[in-house]
């Protein structure tokens, strides 16, 4: 195999960009997770949140609008499914796959009747790269981790900020509280459904924006039908690889990215893998990830239980 810096930085930079948007979605996953609410519907919301941001490029023919639009979408998708699952407390796994294939029809259905084929997309490179500068120029990590899109810096922002909240302020309390033991919050006076409805809206607009980047910074500002080609599920199973912890998520997105990155790196360093066991290689990491978390006790302990009030 050849592992040149060249080849390096290049297999890095891969994995770095392919692992931007599951790293966005899990971080928002991650949210709802710590509250008891396992989103399978990620998937969805992630594909209304890329119609959105085309939808809002072409209404405004600016890239962060577009971004904002793509969380707007993801935020009232997510809107959808918590109302069934937080508030009307419906089967979690039901509701998610139910709410997926939902959302394939209806984006398809959307492009079809909203967005323009003809629509001359403007300039992304605002949102798609920026380089850091001195840190852009260093050697095999500088461009392959300080210029990439400024939607991912923030993704790792959020990431630094989500840890010191569940670890460091009441709130974050509140909400691992909720997801641990949901009767005993309830006891203390802590509406568990607020509290899981709020969780879910952030999961929305983190997955919305995961949406808006893989149309505006990975596609050029373009649609296709099933954009996010299982995206949304590797999301869920990155947060299970992460434990539950937002640095660790986001190291795990990257590995995630990396066997992503394979399937296009993989003959450039000489892997001798057959090219379609590359292409299921994330799926594969995402079916360890569930059966691990079958035999783990460090989730929270409510996750994908419906809370009923009074019962245990």
């Amino acid at each position: 195999m050849v592992f040149d810096p060249i080849t390096i930085s290049l297999l890095l930079a891969a994995a770095i960009r392919l692992g931007a948007p599951m790293l966005l979605a899990s971080l928002g996953e991650l949210v709802s997770e710590r509250t008891g609410v396992l989103n399978i519907g990620l998937e969805g919301i992630m594909l209304f949140g890329a119609f959105g941001a085309v939808f809002g490029l072409q209404l405004t023919g600016m890239p962060y609008a577009a971004v904002a639009f793509g969380a707007l979408w993801g935020m009232l998708a997510v809107g959808v499914v918590a109302i069934a699952v937080a508030s009307l407390r419906a089967d979690q796994i039901v509701v998610g796959i139910g709410f997926n294939i939902l959302a394939l029809g209806a984006t398809s259905l959307l492009r079809d009747m909203v967005l323009s084929p003809a629509f001359q997309s403007p300039s992304l490179r605002n949102v798609s790269s920026y380089r850091i500068p001195y840190f852009s120029e260093l050697p095999i990590v500088g461009r392959a981790v300080f210029s990439q899109s400024p939607i991912l810096y923030g993704a790792v922002i959020v990431a630094i900020l989500f840890w010191i909240f569940f670890r460091h302020t009441r709130l974050g309390l509140i909400f691992r509280a909720v997801g641990e033991g949901a009767s005993a919050a309830d006891a203390a006076g802590i509406s568990v459904t607020n509290i899981r409805f709020s969780a879910m809206l952030v999961t929305g607009i983190m997955t919305g924006i995961a949406g808006a980047y893989l149309t505006l910074v990975a596609s050029g500002g373009v649609f296709v039908d099933n954009i996010t080609g299982g995206r949304g599920y590797l999301a869920v199973a990155v947060v299970i690889f992460g434990r539950w912890h937002p640095i660790w998520v986001m190291l795990a997105s990257i590995l995630f990215g990396a066997a992503d990155a394979l399937q296009y790196q993989g003959q450039a360093i000489g892997l001798s893998i057959s090219p379609p066991l590359l292409l299921m290689s994330p799926f594969l990491l995402a079916l360890i990830a569930w059966v691990l978390v079958g035999k783990s006790k460090t989730g929270p302990s409510e996750i994908g239980i419906p809370f009923l009030r009074g019962q245990k």
